[in-house]
């Protein structure tokens, strides 16, 4: 099966299941000419639409194979003796793999969309939080602008400079002893490990 139907075909399980299903719609159409026949009082012209029955029941069952899958197969296809040791065919898990490709295609339609139009999303949204940041910046620039241009040289305190140098000198410093300090610490942990290996 190359494709899947628009319209499910007639599934039957094997080919004798078909000629019985045929036996039976011929029976049924020949008891149906004999009824007409007989409540008409013309029985006697049966013989004379017998040809007309077959022909139409041949045709019937010709315009019928196409829409016909025997035992998962269809009509179409040669069948031979070794098909009857064939397994009956699983309708139940032929439509369970149809409705899992379905939706495989449904979601590789909808992966497929959501990378054509996700791009473009989430550029404008850069491009929106960036107007958005440099809108702030630009807010903040005009409110500092007044404040710092009134300040010059001679408006700053000369303590709060002092401060600010000795703030900065001791900073270094305490980068030089912190280093120092972890030094020392590694080289207390090694020769406590060292002491504590000596036997008394």
């Amino acid at each position: 099966m190359d494709a899947r139907e628009d319209l499910p075909k007639i599934s039957v399980e094997t080919e004798q299941d078909w000629r019985r299903l045929q036996r039976n719609i011929s029976t049924a159409f020949l008891d149906r000419l004999d009824l007409e026949l007989e409540s008409q009082g013309v029985s006697q012209d049966r013989e004379s639409f017998l040809p007309h029955i077959n022909q139409f029941l041949d045709t019937l069952f010709a315009i019928t194979r196409p829409n016909l899958r025997i035992n998962g197969r269809t009509a179409e296809e040669p069948y031979d003796d070794d098909d009857e040791e064939m397994e009956p065919f699983d309708e139940a898990l032929d439509r369970h793999i149809w409705s899992l490709s379905d939706q495989r295609l449904k979601w590789d339609r909808e992966i497929g969309g959501r990378r054509r139009t996700r791009p473009t999303e989430i550029e404008a949204l850069v491009q929106g939080v960036y107007t958005q940041h440099r809108s702030v910046d630009m807010e903040i620039d005009a409110i500092q602008e007044p404040y710092l241009s009134g300040l010059d040289d001679s408006q700053l305190d000369p303590t709060m400079e002092e401060t600010f140098v000795d703030a900065v000198t001791m900073s270094a410093q305490l980068c030089q002893s912190i280093s120092m300090q972890y030094e020392r610490a590694n080289r207390f942990t090694a020769v406590s490990s060292e002491v504590k290996a000596l036997k008394p």
